[in-house]
């Protein structure tokens, strides 16, 4: 299966693991990453498979400082084709870790298949207007959702946050 992925990066901060993938017809103005708004962006393309299982390896290296995988961008739930799949083969590969989506949409708006595979959803557009400094989720109108429970917002280090993982049995899609 093709995907479309812009980068990965290490987050010392959140001890994550981020997948950014190409790819959102939101554009919220003062976005993070504009650059991950155009669609199949031919350097961006990878075989989903050979990507998560590379990225796998590098995670394993480092397992112990790694907590977190974040699928973020871009949205992955902007590109219907392969969201469902490409969330599913990252939750196989990573069935130990806490798995995080970041999308645009609003908590009404997300497919049911989302929650079969993240622990943490952060949902709904940045809205710069409301930008809260230090605090995360960007913005005040963004809710996390964490198995199903929304909370405000975190303030302080992640590393304080309770355990999240849920057991998730993956049925191939």
């Amino acid at each position: 299966m093709i995907v479309y992925i812009a980068g990965t990066e290490y987050s010392p901060t959140y001890k994550s693991f981020e997948i950014y993938v190409q790819g959102c017809s939101r554009h919220c103005p003062g976005c993070h990453n504009p650059e991950t708004w155009e669609f199949m962006k031919p350097e961006t393309q990878v075989d989903a498979q050979e990507f998560l299982t590379q990225q796998k390896v590098k995670t394993d290296k480092f397992d112990n400082m790694v907590k977190r995988i974040y699928v973020t961008g871009g949205d992955v739930l902007c590109s219907p084709v392969w969201a469902e799949r490409f969330s599913c083969m990252a939750r196989t590969m990573w069935p130990t870790k806490e798995l995080w989506l970041f999308t645009g949409a609003e908590q009404e708006d997300i497919p049911g298949w989302v929650w079969k595979y993240y622990d943490v959803v952060k949902c709904g557009p940045y809205d710069k207007t409301k930008r809260q400094a230090n605090l995360f989720p960007a913005s005040s109108n963004q809710k996390l959702i964490f198995n199903g429970t929304p909370v405000r917002y975190i303030e302080g280090p992640f590393d304080e946050l309770p355990p999240i993982i849920h057991p998730v049995t993956v049925e191939p899609v």
